[in-house]
């Protein structure tokens, strides 16, 4: 593995020849991140810049150096971490109010074209980046105006179990935004199959709701509402959505769609946590990137737990040090920070 850096104009700059430790961090529907240690050499201090893009010979994705620390301790370091190409569409929001009606490729596509590839504000243009997905046969109706544009693009992909993710192009000084599906395999982890080292087991029903009620347009009586209901006495849990921004005259007919496909993505957001946080011992019976990547469907198996999970990877971690390489891995869907619930509301 070779670690490429560019610059803000796409020109290779050169290679990171040693580092203490790399943390490269890939995740299915949101935007991945990265951190990079090395000593403060005037080589690392001019190819690890603010703005330049670090771009690992073996993966598809690049990082956007975002965040720079220098320390003297023992020796003098540079710390360097950001989040992928992805998060270009972190700085844009959605400028004005967008209907969003239709294949959720085509309605993702509606939003990059307005706001990040070719809006009509052209000081709002970002060169070099296209988006390139096929239709997924997942329907949308909603209404979104002025949240980040990441945000926006992210919820929906989370709420539909799709991944995104934007591919460097070194040759062509090019990005590549797309969205795509993991595929089912027949992956089996588990330490009693001796490919887990470590694992965490995480169950909750914190923040869960079944049923929700989402109160669109109108006051009083004349407030249109819509509900979804998933459970009845103890094990119902109730929550409610206020949907006034959803306007009847853009809907029409699909007005109620709208209404519970809202309603839909906060009962998502408001699921049941079952997730598995494990260390993956890489020599072990399962190959990374051949029986296994980010977005793909796996079973998890715990015996002496008596947990049997059929779930997604939705984050790798990969960690480069003084002893190689090692995997991170979260399967299914991970409980919320602090920051995400209170960037939510």
């Amino acid at each position: 593995m070779e670690l490429y850096v560019f610059s803000k104009e796409r020109a290779l700059q050169g290679v990171v020849e040693a580092f203490e430790y790399l943390r490269w961090t890939r995740r299915y529907s949101h935007c991945g991140s990265f951190e990079l240690k090395a000593l403060a050499t005037p080589e690392n201090i001019e190819l690890l810049r603010i703005g330049h893009i670090l771009w690992k010979s073996d993966d598809e994705e690049a990082g956007l150096i975002e965040y720079q620390e220098f320390a003297a301790e023992e020796k003098e370091t540079l710390l360097v971490s950001g989040r992928f190409a992805t998060a270009f569409l972190a700085r844009r929001i959605v400028w004005d109010r967008e209907l969003l009606r239709g294949d959720l490729s085509l309605c993702v596509e509606q939003l990059l074209q307005h706001h990040l590839l070719a809006p009509e504000n052209l000081d709002r243009r970002m060169e070099g980046i296209e988006f390139v997905s096929p239709l997924l046969g997942i329907p949308i109706q909603t209404q979104v105006s002025y949240r980040n544009l990441l945000d926006v693009v992210t919820a929906l992909c989370d709420v539909a179990e799709v991944g995104i993710k934007t591919q460097f192009k070194p040759a062509e000084g090019s990005f590549c935004i797309g969205l795509y599906r993991g595929k089912e395999t027949e992956a089996v982890f588990s330490k009693e199959y001796e490919n887990i080292v470590d694992q965490i087991y995480t169950q909750s029903l914190l923040d869960y709701a079944n049923t929700v009620r989402i109160g669109g347009e109108g006051e009083g009586e004349e407030r249109i509402f819509a509900e979804l209901s998933g459970g009845t006495g103890e094990d119902r849990y109730e929550m409610f959505v206020d949907a006034k921004d959803l306007r009847q005259e853009d809907f029409g007919a699909a007005y109620e769609n709208a209404l519970l496909f809202r309603g839909e993505r906060k009962l998502w957001e408001r699921g049941m946590v079952r997730a598995f946080d494990a260390s993956i011992n890489p020599y072990g019976n399962l190959r990374y990137k051949q029986d296994y990547d980010l977005g793909d469907l796996v079973r998890v198996l715990s015996v002496r737990w008596a947990v049997d999970l059929l779930a997604r990877i939705s984050e790798v971690e990969e960690i480069y040090d003084a002893e190689g390489r090692s995997l991170r891995v979260v399967f299914g869907k991970s409980t919320q920070t602090l920051a995400q619930k209170m960037k939510e509301e």
